[in-house]
């Protein structure tokens, strides 16, 4: 061979060695590029899952925060609502143990009631006893000429017909009727059982109008009843005190008919006997008084 030629094969030989090794380390470093993208492929791929991950834990804890500050709203509302239910509470006891000291007190007044009315029954029961003593001595002395009621308030009316008393469109005391007045003094009038009784004459005439007038039946029956009055005191000897005289035309008929019968029913003198306490008025003052006290606590 050419000595010439050796060192040329030697240089061919050593570039194509370089050319051969740059290319195995272009080859390597290719690859490690390939490695290094696919590397940086997946740190971007993780990058996005981890900013999308943020994201959603951002909002998630935008949720939690907004679900925080609702529920902190709700438990303000009801701390308000039971510091309100607490205060309801407070009045709701107060005003119960209000109510149980009313009952207290209401109790307290019906028994109180209760001894009252004990008392005026009993006090009734014995009017009542006694009335009905004068009303029997009342009928059997005067038969058919005097009725005689006792109301429930203990008050006796003795209902003396007209006629007897008085002759028609007068009112001038006739013989009879004076008798008739005097035996009414002597048997219940002037009875000790009575003589603290007050003592109501009250004249009543029919609907028939006087001489064409009805307003003058207000007179007639005014005047008779103070004709009785007058009788009572100053020849039966009845208290003054005891005495009133009044008068209601025909606006008190006992007995509404057109007969003659009923007419003469309604001409009539009522004397009342009222007890030294009108029970019923008593009863119905503290009936009321009772009611007022109720309906002021309920």
């Amino acid at each position: 061979m050419d000595k010439k030629k050796i060192p040329l094969i030697i240089v061919i030989v050593a570039v194509v060695i370089g050319i051969m090794g740059l290319g195995v380390l272009l080859y390597l470093t290719s690859e490690e590029l390939k490695q290094t993208q696919a590397d940086l492929n997946t740190t971007n791929n993780k990058l996005t899952t981890t900013e999308s991950n943020k994201a959603d834990v951002e909002k998630k804890l935008a949720e939690t925060e907004q679900t925080l500050k609702d529920t902190q709203e709700k438990l303000n509302q009801t701390n308000e609502i039971l510091e309100d239910e607490s205060e309801a509470a407070r009045k709701i006891a107060a005003e119960r143990n209000k109510l149980q000291q009313d009952k207290t007190n209401l109790e307290t007044e019906k028994e109180s009631l209760r001894a009252k009315l004990t008392e005026i029954e009993s006090e009734l029961q014995r009017i009542r006893e006694q009335s009905q003593r004068s009303i029997a001595a009342i009928q059997e002395r005067f038969k058919d000429t005097v009725g005689a009621v006792l109301d429930d308030a203990g008050r006796l009316t003795l209902d003396v017909k007209g006629k007897i008393l008085f002759e028609t469109g007068s009112a001038v005391l006739s013989k009879e009727g004076k008798a008739l007045l005097d035996a009414i003094a002597e048997e219940v009038l002037l009875n000790e059982d009575y003589t603290s009784y007050a003592i109501r004459v009250e004249g009543h005439t029919d609907n028939n109008p006087i001489a064409g007038s009805a307003l003058r039946n207000w007179d007639l029956s005014t005047q008779r009843s103070i004709s009785a009055v007058k009788y009572l005191q100053e020849n039966a000897k009845v208290t003054p005190e005891r005495l009133s005289g009044t008068g209601y035309a025909f606006y008190q008929p006992i007995d509404i008919a057109e007969t003659a019968e009923a007419k003469a029913k309604n001409r009539r003198i009522e004397i009342i006997l009222v007890p030294p306490q009108d029970f019923l008025s008593e009863l119905l003052q503290s009936l009321q008084s009772v009611m007022e006290s109720i309906e002021e606590k309920q």
